[in-house]
């Protein structure tokens, strides 16, 4: 798993013990903060962003996680595709475009919240 985006939400992703409890690794972050590249999230150290299409090449990684504002969703998508990436995890607002063999599953946490309190209060 590449994940892109070192904020808040990317620290707790990286951090989350689920993905270890199922067996999948997060092999690397990325953020272009250069106060944030360098420092470790979870227990992985952030990368610069434009690192991003060497090391999944190098590490055949398939699953990408955008964990970026919607305003930049879209470009991340875009480097993830043309990496080589087929699966992507948008944790974004923002309706991605990528190509047909790239299957894109969209969380807002936001917008979930949102749901239950409707079903909750209706």
């Amino acid at each position: 798993v590449a994940l892109v985006g070192a904020g808040r939400l990317g620290q707790a992703i990286a951090s989350s013990p689920i993905f270890a409890e199922h067996g999948i690794n997060i092999a690397a972050v990325f953020d272009t903060d250069p106060e944030k590249v360098g420092r470790e999230v979870g227990s992985m150290p952030v990368s610069d962003y434009r690192q991003l299409r060497e090391a999944v090449r190098e590490k055949n990684i398939i699953v990408g996680v955008i964990a970026v504002p919607a305003d930049n969703a879209q470009d991340v998508a875009d480097e993830l595709a043309g990496s080589g990436v087929k699966i992507i995890f948008n944790y974004s607002e923002a309706l991605l475009d990528v190509p047909h063999d790239v299957q894109v599953h969209t969380s807002n946490p936001a917008v979930e919240l949102l749901h239950a309190l409707y079903f909750h209060l209706t």
